[in-house]
């Protein structure tokens, strides 16, 4: 049920291993895919939270905040395809790139927890 959550954590702590030249590569060809998986990962934690078993368990709450906190970190760069609001979309992701390492390492734990 969460794997979709796990693969948005993943995605997340991409940033860790940039400066090897095998794993840029890599990143540069997941970048497309950060909007798809951010929306499915968005969605996924929103049904945990929405679903009855959700509101039952403690680990499916967890792994429901963090998927919609993951699946707007990997969404924000839809908005950069605005041209209007660019600049200020690309302030915001700077900031956020900060916490994005630590929010993916957050979500895979929620991930595996879920899976429980």
């Amino acid at each position: 049920m969460t794997e979709f959550i796990l693969l948005g954590g993943m995605i997340l702590i991409m940033g860790i291993w940039r400066k090897a030249p095998v794993m840029a590569e890599a990143e540069k060809a997941l970048t497309s895919l950060q909007i798809p998986i951010g929306i499915v990962v968005f969605l996924k934690g929103l049904s945990l939270l929405v679903s009855h078993r959700g509101l039952e368990t403690g680990p499916a709450v967890f792994a429901g905040i963090m998927g919609l906190i993951a699946g707007i970190m990997l969404i924000i760069n839809l908005f950069k395809l605005i041209t209007q609001a660019e600049e200020t979309v690309e302030k915001i992701s700077t900031q956020l790139t900060a916490f994005q390492i630590p929010i993916g390492f957050i979500t895979i734990i929620a991930g595996i927890i879920g899976m429980f």
